[in-house]
């Protein structure tokens, strides 16, 4: 029930976004990043036990957090050519060249996605320790 309130309520931040003239890329950045986390961890969510210990646990988490920050990428730049095909400006939204250079960070977005991801499951585990 939560995750189909939370992309419901995605659905409805991105049609939204959809409908305002507006160029700037931090916005279409964190709806990028945010439906790549939607579809990893639906995709995810029978598939790893975060209760689990040792390194087959951090392996795991570790490239959850890899393939969001990749798919935070992959979407934004899907969100920006949508967005610029939806309009049908002259001078469209979002030019190639800045599509292209947000595709480029893909592998930097990667590793930050994999050390997050570590870092919230050693949070998480050590908070659990002191419960």
């Amino acid at each position: 029930m939560r995750f189909r309130n939370a992309a419901l309520l995605y659905a409805a931040l991105t049609l939204v976004w959809f409908q305002l003239e507006d160029n700037q890329v931090l916005p279409v950045v964190l709806l990028g990043a945010a439906g790549a986390a939607l579809l990893v961890f639906h995709w995810l969510r029978d598939r790893v036990d975060l209760r689990r210990s040792g390194v087959r646990a951090w392996a795991e988490v570790s490239l959850s957090g890899a393939l969001v920050g990749l798919a935070a990428a992959l979407v934004a730049a899907l969100l920006m050519v949508l967005k610029a095909g939806m309009h049908g400006h002259v001078f469209p939204d979002y030019p190639p060249g800045q599509i292209l250079a947000l595709l480029a960070r893909a592998p930097t977005w990667a590793l930050a996605g994999a050390l997050a991801a570590a870092g919230l499951l050693a949070v998480t585990r050590a908070l659990r320790r002191s419960l």
